[in-house]
């Protein structure tokens, strides 16, 4: 239920998972592999944001940081409750989560057309306008979507569905695309069409069954697709930076790094909202101040907030399962972590609710998936 509701409700899905870690106290660890074996890495960096809110003198933001990064803490426990986490207990959880972003999409747009009905103005099926009804930032819906899109795509390719579930399927994906495509996210175009390139390759170098010709198709669809979306956006002149996501970031990334007073520990957990906002200030850049941007980079932003041992700590949590999926043949793993590296670069992942249980969810799915001794095959 926690992967359903993720997509449709922040509320709904704190409370699922405060619900289901007070009952897995209750519950004996069934999970074979240790909690230290498979959260060594969220243990380290939970414990860099602690030791960064000891030198902090916002205190109460810093407190409000380490909420945010709750999942990280709740769900390993959870997971270590979970009997023998094989491929189709994964399964099933990538299966809700999907169901969920097709609902929370399907929602957002007969939303949208209800409105445009109303006041006509196209803007209601773009960016910030298109997810208000679920109360989701877009660009952070817009990562959903390409995860979902890329299990679709990797059961077109390596699972063979039946007919029936296999038009379904598509359609689906289809869907997906159009939604992500009306987020305004032209910083993820990176992201999916490194998801789309695996597939269109793959699909020359291996069989091609019915099930891949299909996925090969849809593949072709989706990027002329993004390159059509792509155009239609630069048309729009002024209009264009009102609906999509995409601004100049540099300037943002500079003033992080010549803002950061100690390399090695950073500001702190709590300070690092004020301090930057001095620099804006005293560099002439008020409406960043204003607006009160973080750094629009999740390296950047670590390595300002909590120095380089916070930047350790981060690139051990990414970097961790994805070298496992990778030393383990996990395509979808691979798949599924690598993206990270390219949201990382233009938004801090990690610096909201919707971005760290995303990730945290992701993180143990995987990490309870490689470590469970019961597990007979690790590659999907």
């Amino acid at each position: 239920m926690i992967s359903f509701s993720l997509s449709l409700s922040q509320f709904v899905c704190v409370r699922l998972a405060f619900i289901a870690l007070v009952f897995s106290f209750f519950v004996k660890n069934v999970n074979r592999s240790t909690l230290f074996g498979r959260a060594w890495d969220i243990a380290f960096y939970l414990l860099v944001l602690t030791i960064g809110l000891s030198y902090s003198e916002d205190r109460i933001l810093g407190l409000s940081v380490l909420e945010t990064n709750f999942s990280f803490f709740a769900l390993p426990i959870i997971f270590s409750k979970v009997e023998d986490f094989d491929k189709e207990k994964l399964y099933q959880i990538f299966y809700t989560f999907a169901l969920g972003v097709l609902v929370a999409s399907l929602m957002s747009l007969i939303n949208a057309f209800l409105k445009f009905s109303q006041n006509h103005d196209v803007h209601v099926f773009f960016f910030y306008q298109l997810t208000d009804l679920i109360d989701f930032q877009p660009t952070y819906f817009g990562y959903y979507i390409i995860f979902s899109i890329l299990f679709g795509l990797y059961l077109l390719y390596f699972d063979e569905p039946e007919i029936g579930s296999r038009w379904l399927l598509s359609l689906s994906l289809l869907f997906l695309f159009l939604m992500l495509m009306l987020t305004g996210g032209l910083t993820l175009f990176m992201s999916i069409l490194f998801v789309l390139s695996f597939f269109l390759l793959k699909f020359f170098v291996e069989e091609k069954s019915p099930a891949r010709k299909l996925g090969f198709v849809i593949a072709v669809l989706m990027l002329a697709g993004m390159f059509l979306f792509s155009s239609i956006y630069k048309k729009m002149d002024n209009q264009y930076s009102k609906i999509t996501d995409y601004w100049e970031r540099m300037a943002l990334w500079e003033s992080a790094i010549k803002a950061n007073p100690n390399v090695l520990l950073g500001v702190g957990t709590g300070d690092y909202k004020k301090e930057l906002n001095q620099f804006y200030t005293s560099h002439q850049m008020q409406t960043y101040a204003n607006e009160s941007y973080n750094s629009h980079n999740q390296f950047i932003q670590i390595l300002f907030s909590n120095g380089a041992i916070g930047l350790l700590s981060v690139l051990f949590l990414l970097g961790r399962p994805l070298y496992l999926s990778v030393i383990n043949q996990n395509v979808l793993g691979a798949l599924t972590f690598f993206p990270f590296l390219i949201y990382g670069m233009t938004e801090v992942f990690l610096g909201r609710f919707q971005g760290v249980v995303f990730f945290a969810l992701l993180h143990q799915i995987f990490m309870t998936f490689y470590t469970n001794t019961s597990s007979t095959a690790k590659s999907l």
